[in-house]
């Protein structure tokens, strides 16, 4: 679990700014109870169970947020019991939750721009526990500085990752973090051990896939991508990777336009059987190891379909090669070497490399796509060396991976309702009727309206065929 810190700024209500940095999500590490009722003062704690907790490790007791929460230091480990380094503040309860947090401080640093390429530690403090944010308050800070932070086990020595980098006006509304706080405070919530950021995370990525996979829209206009350069050419090779955003990966459906180098005219789709017939009588394999130019055999992933002795052609594997054709006077079919070769260039071959018999190289017209990749139906020639593929395609639906990330979806209020809904059938347990839910219901008219505008967005173009 990649655990990294969360942070907010507020500006305006006290001089220079206030950085707060949320409380970590500890909903999925390890937890046990207190087995008996502990006064103050105590540093030898009862457990229900001690296993997968360590010495030099950090607990929570308790709730995470609550006035009595505290983090400790575990000491020593036992059969039933949890001995901490230093005695606790509160009295305890039986049945108290104990939970393995792996960072007990923040540290907090700011810079002048988002790439941090001078940044200042301001602060390395210990987490607030008993609040759900660790505030601090940067008195000097300035409407255009930049704030992040990273988490700091004290004991260990070691950090995590750092949060996002966050201006000091904070996160823009169509950012995660700003599409989740209006859910919370809308509804008057915050985040708490039923109401998580893992939860809220979920739900809303639910939303967008509810929306991203109904039946009336099959593509999104807002993930067209045009122009995209998806590979530069080698000489002799005969495909390239698709897209890693394509919307479905092993057809052409999403595909609106591959195109060539300089000449960029578009070309024609066939289905694979259709497109097998450009390699008739071809024989195709890969270089199974790389070959020297002082090498006199060569091992072939598959000599089988090769002739007994002949000329094979070695593709490229730069854009500034060329197809190599070398001469062999032997082939073992059964170890796929060939031998008595001659006229390898200079540079030698990288194992993997294309290996042709009978075909002819020149500038492709037709392309299908099998397995995660675009095939074209001639191998490249060696005039073409350098030229780029280029790519219009519908992309698949935009993950996010931080509170700082944005949205693709042009209308992004519609998952604020989502989220108060599913947030309200958490709480509610599950007890909540969504036909009768307003804001499940403004969630539905929403997708409603974004749909019906995506449809009514589509332009049908007559193209005469000239």
């Amino acid at each position: 679990m990649i655990l990294l810190p969360k942070i907010k700024i507020k500006r305006g209500d006290h001089p220079g700014n206030q950085v707060l940095v949320q409380l970590p999500d500890l909903s999925e590490y390890e937890k046990t109870f207190l087995s008996a009722d502990e006064v103050s003062g105590q540093t030898a704690l009862s457990v229900s169970s001690s296993v997968n907790f360590a010495a030099n490790e950090y607990i929570v007791i308790g709730n995470a947020g609550q006035d009595d929460a505290e983090i400790r230091l575990i000491s020593s480990v036992s059969t039933g019991a949890i001995t901490v380094s230093s005695a606790t503040t509160f009295a305890h309860s039986r049945g108290t939750v104990i939970t393995f947090i792996p960072f007990n401080q923040v540290e907090i640093s700011t810079d002048d721009n988002t790439g941090f390429t001078s940044p200042t530690v301001l602060i390395t403090t210990n987490l607030r526990i008993d609040s759900l944010d660790t505030f601090y308050e940067a008195t000097t800070g300035g409407a255009t500085d930049y704030y992040r932070a990273r988490f700091y086990h004290e004991q260990g020595v070691r950090y995590s990752g750092y949060s996002d980098v966050v201006i000091s006006t904070g996160y823009g509304d169509g950012t995660v973090f700003a599409i989740k706080d209006r859910a919370l405070k809308d509804l008057g919530y915050e985040v708490d051990d039923k109401i998580t950021e893992q939860f809220l995370n979920t739900s809303l990525w639910e939303a967008r896939r509810d929306l991203d996979n109904d039946s009336r829209v099959l593509r999104w206009s807002f993930r067209t991508k045009f122009d995209a350069d998806i590979g530069t050419i080698y000489p002799g090779t005969w495909r390239v990777a698709v897209p890693t955003d394509l919307r479905d990966q092993n057809t052409h459906k999403n595909l609106l336009s591959i195109r060539i180098g300089k000449e960029n005219r578009p070309l024609e789709y066939q289905d694979k059987v259709r497109f097998n017939q450009n390699y008739l009588n071809i024989a195709h394999t890969t270089l199974n190891g790389a070959v020297l130019t002082s090498d006199t055999s060569i091992t072939l992933t598959d000599s089988g379909d090769f002739t007994e002795s002949g000329n094979i052609d070695i593709a490229g594997s730069t854009a500034t090669d060329v197809v190599d054709s070398v001469a062999y006077t032997a082939n073992n079919e059964t170890t796929n070497v060939i031998s008595g070769v001659t006229g390898i260039k200079a540079a030698g071959h990288a194992s993997g490399a294309d290996v042709w018999q009978g075909v002819t190289f020149g500038f492709p017209t037709f392309y299908t796509v099998h397995a995660g990749y675009i095939y074209f139906d001639v191998p490249f020639e060696n005039n073409l060396a350098g030229e780029h593929i280029y790519a219009d395609y519908y992309s698949t639906l935009v993950s996010y991976d931080s509170d700082a990330d944005v949205l693709d979806e042009p209308e992004y209020d519609l998952f604020t309702s989502y989220l108060k809904y599913k947030i309200k059938y958490r709480k509610a347990n599950g007890d909540i009727d969504p036909t009768k839910d307003a804001d499940y219901l403004e969630w539905i008219q929403r997708k409603n309206n974004l749909i019906s505008k995506e449809m009514l967005s589509q332009n049908i173009y007559l193209v005469p065929d000239i």
